[in-house]
């Protein structure tokens, strides 16, 4: 038999949830800011500045997509709906 040691790292896990509801856009959107840009604990108070205020127009601009691509994919769904002899279902899709 052939042993070898082995270093693993797990990370930390986060985890969030909701409450009877999904994902917000604007929730989704902070997440992927999270995730795309890191503010280093040990960098200039400066240059975490402009880190956090970039953060935060790219958070913005994700939700103003997701929310974009929500309403297109509603629209796509109510058209189907309708298509297929259901526009009475479509009320349903509002929020």
């Amino acid at each position: 038999m052939i042993t070898a040691p082995v270093q693993s790292f797990v990370g930390s896990v986060f985890v969030e949830t909701t409450q009877s509801r999904g994902w917000t856009a604007e929730e989704l959107a902070a997440r992927a800011a999270d995730k795309i840009i890191y503010v280093g604990d040990q960098s200039h108070p400066a240059v975490q500045a402009q880190a956090r205020a970039f953060k935060e127009n790219v958070k913005q601009v994700v939700a103003f997509y997701l929310k974009e691509a929500i309403e297109q994919d509603r629209a796509t769904i109510a058209a189907r709906l309708t298509q297929a002899g259901h526009p009475n279902l479509v009320h349903l899709l509002g929020d």
